[in-house]
């Protein structure tokens, strides 16, 4: 067997490994507890059940997120690691900050969480509350965010859904997903009549 050969045979190997890790990694993570009301075109409405959420604020999605990633990986006064959940929901703040939360794992009471080092990280309860979400795979460019937050809005402004508070960004996938596969969400919450 040639060089080449052997070369290809292991770069599709890898490639069927990422791929596979891309197809599986959603469904390993705790997910917090929705159920689908109904469906208008693409877009789902969902009722969310009552969680319990991290949350902190930052001038980038990439410093929230490293303050909540270290919380969770021991960076707290217990040094208790939490397991990572998905998804990661993002949201811009009236003054233009990034608002993250992590949810977190159903075992956890407010109360009993681990203390954060860092202030403006909090452990708050969120609301039962109905959403639409529209899903979409691949990276999150701002180009493609735009087109499906115009698809979203335009799908509820057709079927006559009122809308309430901020656009909101769910990430599922981790970074190791190749691209093609990573799944995405944009919601908004709902007036229910």
């Amino acid at each position: 067997m040639s060089i080449i050969i052997i070369v290809l045979i292991v770069a599709l190997g890898i490639i069927s490994l990422w791929f596979a890790w891309g197809l599986i990694s959603p469904h390993i993570w705790e997910q917090p507890e929705y159920e689908v009301l109904k469906r208008l075109d693409k877009v789902e409405i969902r009722q969310y059940k009552q969680s319990k959420i991290l949350t902190t604020r930052a001038s980038t999605s990439s410093n929230a997120f490293s303050k909540l990633a270290s919380y969770i990986f021991g960076k707290n006064e217990e040094k208790e690691k939490i397991a990572m959940t998905t998804p990661v929901l993002t949201e811009t703040t009236e003054d233009n900050d990034i608002r993250m939360v992590f949810y977190l794992p159903k075992k956890y009471h407010i109360k009993d969480t681990p203390t954060p080092y860092i202030e403006d990280i909090k452990t708050e309860k969120q609301d039962e509350k109905i959403v639409a979400i529209l899903r979409f795979y691949g990276r999150m460019t701002n180009k493609k965010r735009e087109k499906y937050i115009e698809k979203l809005l335009g799908i509820l402004q057709d079927n006559n859904v009122q809308t309430k508070g901020s656009l909101f960004y769910l990430n599922y996938s981790d970074p190791f997903v190749p691209p093609p596969l990573r799944r995405n969400e944009i919601g908004i919450e709902i007036n229910v009549n």
